[in-house]
């Protein structure tokens, strides 16, 4: 059990290690960053697309099916097509995390409203940074090119507020 405990501990103060990097470097170098993110997507793509193909041919000729077959290919196609077209992408990527930051708000304003009835609950500050959250959501919607820097650096905030609470969990543990 010990042995399990200091590996836990070690993996915890890593990946609070590796968050802080890359979080400063999204932060230092924002433009490269999100060119960074999109090829990381743009392999995602591939890899996914080749294991869905392997899959496909794995499976026993009965249970194959043409979804698979279909999902490989747009994958595949995916893949080829931010590596192709890295600037669209990234406008892509821009309005998909736009999306998610805009009903993160929504949720956030919507668990503030419901934590209004708990005394201590700081329930207005949850209200404020939900509103915030919303109207972000709604610049990243609509503006993508002059918010997909702003997004790299917030992100690279956030992951080393994020590492380093990971590794001051890790070294109190």
């Amino acid at each position: 059990m010990n042995t399990l405990f200091r590996r836990t501990k070690a993996s915890i103060i890593f990946l609070g290690v590796a968050m802080t990097l890359l979080g400063l470097a999204f932060f230092i170098n924002p433009v490269d960053s999100i060119l960074f993110v999109v090829y990381c997507c743009a392999w995602a793509f591939l890899f996914a697309g080749i294991g869905t193909l392997v899959g496909y041919f794995r499976h026993d000729p009965a249970d194959r099916g043409a979804a698979n077959i279909v999902l490989a290919i747009l994958e595949i196609v995916c893949a080829v097509y931010i590596f192709f077209f890295p600037g669209w992408s990234t406008v892509a990527l821009c309005i998909f995390l736009g999306c998610v930051i805009f009903v993160t708000g929504i949720w956030d304003v919507a668990d503030a409203l419901s934590f209004r009835k708990v005394e201590g609950s700081n329930w207005g500050l949850w209200l404020v940074l939900g509103i915030i959250t919303i109207v972000l959501g709604f610049l990243t919607l609509f503006a993508p090119f002059m918010m997909a820097e702003a997004i790299m650096i917030v992100a690279g905030i956030s992951l080393v507020f994020d590492g380093i609470t990971e590794i001051v969990l890790g070294v109190r543990m």
